[in-house]
């Protein structure tokens, strides 16, 4: 196993040295190497990546950056590098606040990743970064409000799916020109195959291992767009499929076609490990780096008493397809008990999370659509079991969690199916009476595309369903949300991704008042009793 700066094993390393940040917890040793390899870099710009934050707190933010050669012919060291930072309270950095010098650690693709802290709560923050006399572009971050402050009211984007190929990434510049206060992107920030298709062709190797994965991140965020996007505000991000491959499936890889084939699980499972590492070289999160191909990622966010941000993992613990199919029918399949899309230790870490919440507007940032979705096929109805249309029982545990614990004002932030919906999540869909447990935003895709062929059907599955409050499978964008104590605003964001300079406008706004938390009568019954079925427990957790 290799070495690294610190004298420790690589394992080690990455699972504890990173989570913190500067000086203080750098051997010496390791710093005047890293010294010296800073001043041993390549010619050129050696920040073409940008530079991001995230995950806030009140008093810190997590800040990013990654060390990458202009010229591929004159790489960078094959150590660490020392690379200084800084945080400022204004743009022209006439008073820092924060600095320190930092690792960009060469096992993890020269990335930066600082924990800054002691700062001041609601507040901007300027970063930058610096590496042999040469500076970064700088980002813009802020603080978040604290437990048990009552901000007036916070804005900030929801946003997902960003194919390459499929489109400019315009919505990212129209995000950059927001007013907000940070962004959540509840996954599919790369997508691992290429496609010789308009107007954005690829011919990158499709993205399996280490090498091709940090390819892949590289031309995405070599995109100006998106860097103006990340240095606009801070991100909170999740994962969804295409950090590592289309439709995953717990360990079982894509559409769960390694189940019972050892030799395929372990196959894809290194190659997941890879994918998480990529993704975390890449990001500004506040996690450790991953050590293997089990990564936890879910977490909670507390932003204050006015909002409180519980991030979930839909991907990594999530039973098979209902027999083994990705869309059908109404089958028993798909309301079995032993279904699930968290995993058993995700659900019941939610409950706890749920039982010890107070906050006005309690959020749940995951990947695929929670409201019910059945598409109108002749006299029946078909349903993709990708979503939770496919996992009802996990859906209806979830839902009575938040009922049991008198969750207040529960939103659910959604993506991956590449069109905006606004709705409710309730128990009984066939029960125009049944109340609305939750309430849902879907971001359409910042570029990906829907299939034009599926159009009608979903305008037709809106239409059917009363819960929808409003669908559009039509165009890309975002979604502008602004909070307040007594009402959350969903400005659903268009633009022309085939546009490079394309304006955004707003196709619907959606407003959902604040209200106590639903109550159900004793035995409420749901629209579909759980139907055990044996084989569909395979999950793990």
């Amino acid at each position: 196993m290799t070495e690294d700066w610190l004298g420790t094993s690589r394992r080690t390393f990455l699972t504890g040295v990173l989570a913190a940040a500067g000086l203080a917890m750098v051997d010496p040793r390791g710093m005047a190497s890293a010294r010296q390899a800073a001043a041993a870099l390549p010619v050129g710009d050696l920040f073409p990546l940008g530079v991001a934050s995230g995950d806030p707190t009140s008093t810190g933010v997590i800040i990013w950056t990654r060390l990458l050669a202009a010229d591929p012919g004159d790489p960078l060291p094959a150590g660490d590098v020392a690379v200084d930072w800084e945080v400022a309270t204004d743009e022209a950095f006439a008073t820092v606040a924060a600095s320190g010098t930092a690792p960009g650690v060469a096992a993890l693709a020269h990335s930066v990743h600082v924990d800054v802290s002691g700062l001041q709560p609601d507040t901007a923050y300027w970063y930058r970064f610096t590496a042999d006399g040469r500076t970064s572009a700088v980002g813009r971050s802020r603080t978040f409000p604290g437990a048990g402050t009552h901000p007036v009211r916070t804005r900030f984007v929801l946003a997902s799916c960003q194919n390459w190929v499929d489109g400019y990434y315009t919505a990212h510049a129209g995000i950059a020109a927001e007013d907000i206060d940070f962004v959540v992107f509840v996954g599919d920030y790369i997508y691992e195959n290429s496609a010789n298709r308009p107007p954005r062709p690829i011919t990158l190797a499709e993205s399996v291992d280490l090498a091709t994965y940090r390819a892949r991140y590289e031309l995405y965020k070599s995109d100006p767009n998106l860097q103006a996007s990340h240095h606009r505000a801070p991100w909170i991000l999740t994962i969804d499929d295409h950090e590592v491959a289309n439709n995953v499936i717990g360990d079982f890889g894509k559409n769960g076609v390694a189940h019972g084939d050892p030799v395929a699980i372990a196959a894809y499972r290194t190659r997941r490990a890879d994918a998480f590492q990529a993704w975390y070289e890449h990001q500004p999160v506040r996690l450790p780096a991953p050590a293997g191909p089990d990564y936890l990622i879910n977490r909670v966010i507390e932003h204050s008493a006015l909002l409180r941000f519980f991030v979930l993992d839909g991907r990594q613990y999530r039973s098979l397809y209902p027999d083994g199919h990705a869309a059908g029918g109404d089958i028993a399949a798909r309301h079995a008990e032993t279904q699930t899309m968290l995993g058993a230790t995700q659900e019941h870490w939610l409950d706890q999370a749920f039982a010890a919440t107070d906050v006005r507007w309690n959020v749940i940032a995951q990947q695929t659509v929670m409201t019910a979705m059945p598409l109108p096929v002749g006299s029946s109805f078909f349903y993709n079991f990708d979503q939770w249309d496919g996992y009802v029982a996990a859906r209806n545990r979830l839902l009575r969690s938040l009922v049991a614990n008198n969750v207040r004002n529960p939103m659910v932030l959604s993506g991956d199916v590449h069109l905006a919906i606004a709705a409710g999540v309730r128990l009984d869909y066939d029960d125009p009476t049944s109340p609305d447990v939750a309430n849902e935003i879907v971001t359409t895709s910042i570029s990906s595309r829907f299939d034009d062929a599926a159009i009608t059907l979903f305008k037709q599955a809106f239409d059917k369903a009363e819960w929808v409050r409003y669908g559009d499978p039509v165009h890309r964008g975002y979604a502008l949300v602004t909070v307040t104590n007594d009402s959350w605003t969903t400005e659903f964001r268009t633009v022309d991704v085939k546009v490079r300079d394309a304006a955004v406008a707003t196709g619907f706004t959606d407003v959902v008042q604040a209200r106590e938390p639903v109550t159900l009568a004793p035995g409420t019954p749901t629209a579909h009793p759980a139907t055990p079925v044996g084989g569909a427990a395979d999950y793990t957790g």
